[in-house]
């Protein structure tokens, strides 16, 4: 069997369930993991994480803070002989670039979001681009969407693959009965690119229209005091709820008692974007109709009032009417439910992710 080394300077933040469901599924492939602090979803797999004491571990870390390759990773490279090395994020794979054109070894490397919306702004990265556009390396986008930001960015189309995210449909169970259609919920971290200070404007238009409903929030994030402070100004404490940071499987949960998912991503103001939110993947798998924007690769599963409904980015005005509408019966929300579940069934299986991904390695080891 093939190994195949994934590498995130981080492995892996609590909310990058995507690319653990991607390591833990492999059926051609030995997974082993490469990083410089180990935090997250390291059961059940080898993960070798940078020196914490000697001189090795003042050297790896001025390596590591001067932005230069770091003599640990190229020495576990050349211990475990990996057929090939998955990079995840595009600043993760520039940074392995050099070790793997020297050592001559096939590099993976995937965008998930803001390192095609924001990071390229940022000084110096489109010059790195550039140097990994021209690399061996083979890059996988999450979507159509994401494909055309790579293109627009200068990489090749020869070699970009699209693979897109995969959910474990046998842990996210369709809901047969919706739970009442007033009790919606969102999740995610705090910060401007997920829309919620929309979704607490749309929420005061529907209170002084005197609607029954309540907005539970899971997340937490630097704008969460500017959002509790909002939430006070606009007088809604009766109808919008804060619960803080959850764990995957609690938020997961919350979908059993709450009939709606909402999800009002918008370009934030810095030019950072989502990609695909798996928080609205997971919704559609369990049945909890999504209502979302048109926004980077969100259109390429949710069809306006067939799998789910699309708003315009920052209309506070279309996003209450919408929710008016819903609360008022104007859409056969099951029909909605049972479109999005076979729209996940057929793109968004995790089978098909490990299936795509480890025909990228068959290509790029060949």
């Amino acid at each position: 069997m093939k190994s195949v080394l994934h590498y995130k300077t981080n492995f892996l933040n609590p909310s990058e369930t995507f690319i653990h469901r991607l390591i833990s599924n492999h059926k051609r492939y030995k997974p082993e993991a490469l990083c410089y602090k180990k935090l997250h979803f390291t059961d059940h797999i080898q993960v070798f994480d940078a020196p914490k004491s000697g001189i090795d571990k003042w050297i790896n870390k001025a390596a590591f803070h001067l932005n230069l390759s770091l003599p640990f990773y190229e020495r576990i490279i050349k211990e475990q002989k990996p057929d090939l090395i998955h990079a995840h994020f595009g600043y993760d794979g520039y940074k392995l670039l050099q070790i793997t054109e020297t050592l001559n070894i096939p590099l993976v490397v995937s965008f998930y979001g803001s390192d095609v919306s924001r990071l390229p702004d940022e000084l110096f990265w489109k010059k790195r681009y550039k140097c990994m556009a021209a690399s061996g390396a083979r890059f996988i986008a999450a979507s159509e969407f994401m494909k055309d930001q790579l293109l627009n960015l200068g990489f090749p189309g020869s070699k970009i693959d699209i693979a897109r995210f995969g959910m474990d449909l046998s842990k996210l169970s369709f809901k047969e009965i919706n739970p009442p259609g007033n009790r919606w919920m969102m999740a995610g971290r705090m910060v401007e690119k997920k829309g919620f200070e929309i979704v607490l404007r749309a929420a005061k238009v529907l209170a002084d229209k005197a609607e029954d409903f309540t907005i539970t929030i899971f997340g937490d994030g630097p704008l969460m005091p500017k959002l509790k402070n909002l939430n006070r100004e606009l007088n809604l404490q009766s109808h919008v709820y804060f619960e803080g940071f959850k764990p995957v499987q609690s938020i997961l949960a919350a979908h059993k008692t709450h009939g709606l998912f909402i999800a009002p991503s918008v370009t934030a103001f810095d030019g950072d974007m989502e990609g695909l939110p798996n928080t609205i993947l997971e919704a559609m798998a369990l049945g909890t109709p999504v209502v979302s924007t048109r926004h980077a690769a969100i259109p390429e599963v949710i069809e306006h009032t067939k799998t789910g409904f699309l708003t315009p980015e920052r209309d506070i005005d279309v996003l209450a009417s919408t929710l008016r509408m819903i609360l008022h019966g104007r859409y056969e929300l099951d029909t909605i439910r049972q479109n999005a579940r076979n729209t996940i069934e057929n793109l968004h299986d995790v089978q098909k992710m490990v299936s795509d991904v480890e025909s990228i390695y068959d290509r790029s080891t060949s």
